[in-house]
C-alpha cells in the first residue's frame, strides 16, 4: 500500500518534470501577454524537488512543503478515483492555470502547446504555409490578397485579387478565412490544391508550402509640393521586423525623402532586441535608448551603433499602441526630437521572457521594467502625445491622423 502510494506521486513529478525540469528549449525577452517572476521560482521549486525524487530515490516531497504534497494529492485522487475519465494532462494544465490565476497579474498566463504555436508563429514573423493572404470582397467572396516576394504562392502563379473557390478539392464558401487559412497552412514541403477564378475563367494550382516571413513593415513615399516624406506602418516587432524595416528605410532614402512618419498604431509590441535594432538607426552613438530596472537597480542601456539620421520624424501612436511601440515612442521623442502625434499609448512598461518548455507549452514573466530614456516610469500611465487627435476618417476616408502628421512635417 505504501509502495503504490509512493508510484501515484511519482506518477505526477514525471508529469510536472515534463513541464518544468529545466528542459526548456529557448528563452527570448519579449514584451506581450507575459508573466510573474513569483511563477518561475514555483517552476524552479518544482525542478529542484523532482530532482532529488529522480537522484536519490526518496519518498515524495520527503522535505518539501505540505501544500506541495496536498497538491500531488489531490492530484491523484482526482485522476484516479473520480467517477469520469480524466485527462490527466489536461488536469495539470488546469493546475497551473489556475496558480497563474491567482497571482491577478494580467500579464500572466500558460499557453498549452497550441495556444503557443500560434503565438511563436506571429511573434517570431516566420510560418508554413503558401505565403500569401485571403480576404473578404464586398460581396462575401474569398479573395487572394497579398502575395508575397518570393514564397510558393508567387512562384505557383497565384495573384492578388484571384477569387479561392476550393482548397483540395473542399468547398470554402461556407467556411470563415481563419478555417480556411488553417485548411492552406501545414509542413514545409508538403502540397495544397487551390482552384481559383481568374477573369471569368477557372484554375487549378498545385502548390508545395514553405516557409514563409510574415510581412510586418510597409512603406511609401508622399509627394508634398518639392517634399518627400516617407511614410513606414510597423505591425508588430517580430525576429525579422529590423530587418524589414531596413530594408524599407533604404528604398526611402534612396527615392530621396527628406523627413519620416513611423506609425505604430495598434501595434501591441514585440521583441526587445527588435525595437532596440530600429531606434539604434536613427539616434546617436552613446545616447541612451531606454532604462532597465530590476529590484533596486537601473541600468542604462545606450545606443552602441555608429549609425545615426537627423530628418524631421514625426511617430503615429495610439491606445493600442504598447510596450515595443511605446519604448519606441519614448526614445524617438526624449532623444531624436520627434514628434508624437495620435492619442496616449497603452501604457505597459514591463520587459518579459518566454521560455518554450519541452512539451511546446509556454511560460512567460516578467522580470524587469522599463523606463524611458529620461527615466519616466510609463507603466499603467502610457505616453501623451505632441499633438493629441482622435482617429476618424473624413468625408474623402482619408486618415486624419496621418494626415495631421504631414502637417507637422510640412510646419503647417
Amino acid at each position: 500500500m505504501k509502495n503504490d502510494k509512493k508510484k501515484k506521486k511519482v506518477g505526477i513529478f514525471n508529469k510536472l518534470k515534463i513541464f518544468y525540469q529545466k528542459k526548456i528549449i529557448k528563452s527570448k525577452i519579449r514584451f506581450n501577454m507575459m508573466e510573474t517572476i513569483t511563477f518561475m521560482l514555483i517552476v524552479f521549486a518544482f525542478g529542484l524537488i523532482i530532482g532529488g525524487i529522480i537522484m536519490y530515490g526518496k519518498g515524495a516531497f520527503a522535505s518539501s512543503s505540505t501544500s506541495l504534497n496536498e497538491f500531488a494529492t489531490a492530484y491523484n485522487e482526482i485522476v484516479n478515483s473520480f467517477y469520469k475519465d480524466v485527462d490527466s494532462d489536461k488536469l495539470l494544465e488546469a493546475g497551473i492555470s489556475g496558480m497563474m490565476n491567482y497571482l491577478g497579474d494580467p500579464y500572466s498566463s500558460y499557453m498549452n502547446k497550441d495556444v503557443a504555436d500560434d503565438f511563436n508563429e506571429n511573434i517570431e514573423g516566420t510560418y508554413q504555409g503558401i505565403g500569401a493572404e485571403i480576404k473578404y470582397d464586398k460581396d462575401g467572396n474569398v479573395l487572394i490578397g497579398r502575395v508575397f516576394e518570393n514564397s510558393p504562392a508567387e512562384r505557383a502563379g497565384l495573384k492578388e485579387n484571384d477569387m479561392l473557390l476550393k482548397v483540395n478539392n473542399e468547398d470554402i464558401a461556407q467556411k470563415t478565412l481563419s478555417q480556411i487559412a488553417n485548411i492552406v497552412k501545414g509542413e514545409a514541403g508538403t502540397t495544397v490544391n487551390v482552384l481559383i477564378k481568374r477573369d471569368g475563367e477557372e484554375k487549378e494550382l498545385t502548390l508545395t508550402r514553405g516557409s514563409v516571413d510574415s510581412i510586418s513593415v510597409a512603406s511609401e513615399v508622399i509627394e508634398k509640393g518639392s517634399r518627400k516624406i516617407g511614410y513606414i506602418v510597423i505591425s508588430i516587432f517580430a525576429s525579422n521586423t529590423a530587418e524589414q524595416f531596413r530594408k524599407e528605410l533604404t528604398k526611402l532614402e534612396d527615392k530621396g525623402i527628406d523627413s519620416l512618419i513611423i506609425d505604430v498604431r495598434s501595434n501591441s509590441g514585440g521583441y526587445l532586441t527588435t525595437v532596440t535594432d530600429i531606434i539604434s538607426m536613427f539616434i546617436k552613438k552613446g545616447e541612451p535608448i531606454y532604462q532597465l530596472k530590476t529590484k533596486d537597480k537601473i541600468e542604462i542601456v545606450n545606443d552602441e551603433t555608429d549609425e545615426s539620421r537627423n530628418y524631421p520624424i514625426v511617430v503615429l501612436a495610439n491606445s493600442g499602441s504598447a510596450s515595443a511601440s511605446e519604448l519606441l515612442v519614448g526614445a524617438l521623442g526624449e532623444i531624436y526630437g520627434a514628434k508624437i502625434v495620435g492619442t496616449k499609448t497603452f501604457g505597459k512598461g514591463k520587459v518579459q521572457k518566454v521560455s518554450t518548455l519541452s512539451n511546446g507549452a509556454i511560460v512567460k514573466y516578467t522580470y524587469q521594467e522599463w523606463l524611458t530614456p529620461k527615466g519616466n516610469y510609463i507603466d499603467s500611465k502610457g505616453i501623451s502625445p505632441d499633438i493629441e487627435i482622435k482617429f476618424e476618417y473624413n468625408t474623402k476616408q482619408e486618415d486624419n491622423q496621418k494626415d495631421k502628421a504631414i502637417e507637422v512635417i510640412l510646419g503647417k
